[in-house]
């Protein structure tokens, strides 16, 4: 009795963690990508025109606003999503670690954009790239939401219902971004526009993630 006892233990699956730590995490890691944008900003020289060189610096600029909305909403859906997130799992831990890699590489093509469009030369490489960054990122934040749905007693039960709207709404980011990478072949000021109005309808407040009136 006391091996099968032991037996069953040790084939018991993990019990599902609370969330305080991943969401801990997240908020470090996110920050610190929201800060990281800045760095690539041109500081004048000395006695250079400040003006003027904010002027030459208007597509960075750009690029850097765009990124910075981005990451703040993808902060602020994550915090929505992990508020009716009652407990995690390993592989929900490893998925929001991907949207976490995701976030934390978007100043590369937001640096590389900047600069390709400041010097008007490869800038279609270098928007396809920010775009294909930006989809695959968005296309982490529908997996956690995929892996939910698929298993809805890690959820708050008032968000259990809601779980298919949720990811429906979360996949108009990657199909988006993807549709702003095929743009970015034709124009990438364009293309930076497109992401920028992806940032702007998630800004929104979705009904699936508020609570219920008490």
């Amino acid at each position: 009795m006391d091996s099968e006892a032991t037996a069953e233990v040790e084939e018991a699956p993990p019990s599902p963690l609370p969330t305080g730590r991943v969401e801990a995490l997240s908020d470090g890691i996110i920050a610190i990508a929201a800060t990281l944008l800045v760095l690539e900003l041109h500081v004048p020289e000395p006695g250079e025109d400040v003006w003027a060189s904010l002027a030459h610096q208007l597509p960075s600029l750009a690029a850097y606003a765009v990124s910075f909305l981005t990451i703040l909403i993808f902060w602020v859906n994550h915090h929505a999503l992990f508020h009716v997130v009652a407990r995690v799992d390993r592989t929900l831990l490893f998925l929001n670690g991907l949207l976490l890699l995701g976030i934390s590489f978007v100043s590369f093509p937001t640096a590389a954009l900047g600069r390709a469009l400041e010097g008007g030369m490869h800038d279609a490489q270098a928007a396809v790239l920010y775009a294909l960054t930006l989809a695959a990122t968005a296309g982490c934040f529908s997996a956690l939401w995929l892996y939910l749905r698929a298993h809805p007693a890690l959820l708050a039960g008032h968000a259990r219902p809601r779980a298919v709207a949720a990811l429906r709404r979360s996949l108009v980011g990657p199909a988006l971004y993807l549709a702003a990478a095929l743009v970015a072949l034709v124009s990438a000021p364009a293309s930076l526009a497109l992401a920028a109005l992806v940032a702007g309808y998630f800004t929104l407040t979705p009904r699936h993630l508020r609570r219920p009136a008490s």
